[in-house]
């Protein structure tokens, strides 16, 4: 069954890992946080905007999965949508995990002063002792094993929604006001604001049962999203509401951190405030109005195909899968330099995002078995683009 393309959805995808790429650049310069590589000189400025960049990249990421996913499914049945995602999300895990992350690590504990040849610390990466007590770790890869859990979960989710019932017809009148969607997000806020404070992030899979109670609802609306258009219509119609809310928010977020306001900051048994749980929710509102405003936006000025779009769409989950690497093994030499914080930025975001484009576009883009080993497709002898074409 061909699935006319909403090319806004493929737009938001390829601006949410264009924002990963430069909040990884950025996280060399960022000040307080930690990363692989860290520039001595760091920076306030680049902190604020990878804040608000994080709050809703990977969010959004998980909502368009979710989108995509309803349409896969209307494509194929249960056994090959999971063999399909198998073959596009497992098996590129496995192998760049042992290729691209490794180094990361490798380079990581260089900088650190551990003085170590690259086939003794991979002995050590072969362990499989977790980071940072050993030296195994999937890294930013975190995302595509995630992804695969959360779309074997959209399987029964997905033959919910297709059936023609009372509960679906409920739920489509349900989601006829915009108020329905603020409830909505209401409902998918509560689980993360109560198990966040238990529950520390590990992006491991097993143990990271707060970031699931967050991430999963971001598939969950992508379903229901795409099964009840009309909500994406209203997300359309109302996208100045959602901006302004979420502006609002980030103003008042900034409002609590730059004056040491955070729970975590003003009383030791923070755990055992109301203000905490005010203050989850609302990074958790946050997120949410910025994904909502981002679909609103993007549904009204993004729904047009390009070439240079379906050029992109293509190259996203490569580049996303070998942008990691490419950035912390340039940034281990860069950061040695004397030269200012401005020139060594502008020196990673250009080198690196061409050095990942073209290895994707000389060494991927044309091979099929490498194509294979990255999650796309087969190379496709039609080169024309169509205003009706097939997600993959």
């Amino acid at each position: 069954m061909k699935t006319a393309r909403l090319y806004y959805i493929d737009s938001l995808r390829v601006l949410a890992i264009l924002m990963m790429f430069m909040y990884h650049v950025f996280m060399v310069f960022v000040a307080e946080w930690d990363w692989h590589i860290k520039n001595t000189q760091t920076s306030n400025v680049l902190l604020e905007i990878n804040y608000w960049m994080a709050s809703f990249r990977m969010p959004l990421l998980f909502f368009v999965s979710g989108h995509i996913s309803y349409i896969l499914l209307k494509r194929f049945n249960w056994k090959e949508f999971t063999f399909q995602r198998i073959l596009r999300l497992l098996i590129p895990t496995i192998i760049w995990t042992f290729i691209l992350v490794a180094p990361q690590l490798y380079f990581e504990q260089k900088l650190n002063g551990v003085n170590q040849s690259y086939f003794e610390f991979y002995k050590s990466f072969l362990e499989f002792k977790w980071w940072p007590n050993g030296s195994f770790h999937w890294l930013h890869l975190w995302f595509i094993p995630y992804l695969f859990c959360y779309n074997i979960v959209s399987i029964p989710l997905y033959t919910i929604l297709q059936k023609k019932n009372k509960f679906t017809q409920t739920l489509e009148a349900f989601f006829k006001k915009p108020t329905s969607i603020f409830l909505f997000v209401c409902i998918a806020i509560l689980p993360y604001t109560f198990l966040s404070v238990h529950y520390k992030t590990t992006y491991n899979l097993i143990n990271d049962i707060a970031r699931h109670s967050f991430f999963i609802f971001f598939i969950i609306a992508g379903l229901l999203f795409f099964r009840f258009q009309h909500i994406m219509e209203l997300l359309k119609i109302k996208r100045r509401l959602f901006l302004s809310l979420a502006f609002i928010a980030i103003l008042l977020l900034n409002t609590l951190r730059w004056n040491g306001w955070e729970p975590f900051d003003l009383w030791d048994n923070w755990i055992e405030k109301p203000q905490t749980y005010f203050f989850i929710s609302l990074v958790n509102f946050n997120s949410w109005m910025w994904v909502l405003a981002s679909l609103g936006y993007g549904k009204k000025y993004l729904n047009t195909g390009s070439r240079l779009l379906s050029y992109m769409n293509t190259a996203v989950y490569p580049f996303y899968i070998l942008h990691q690497t490419v950035i912390v093994i340039i940034a281990y030499y860069i950061v040695g330099t004397k030269d200012e914080v401005s020139l060594k930025l502008a020196f990673l975001l250009i080198v690196c995002f061409f050095i990942t484009l073209l290895i994707y576009h000389l060494f991927i883009k044309p091979y099929n078995i490498v194509r294979f080993l990255f999650g796309m497709k087969k190379k496709s002898k039609n080169k024309s683009l169509t205003t009706e074409t097939k997600y993959n």
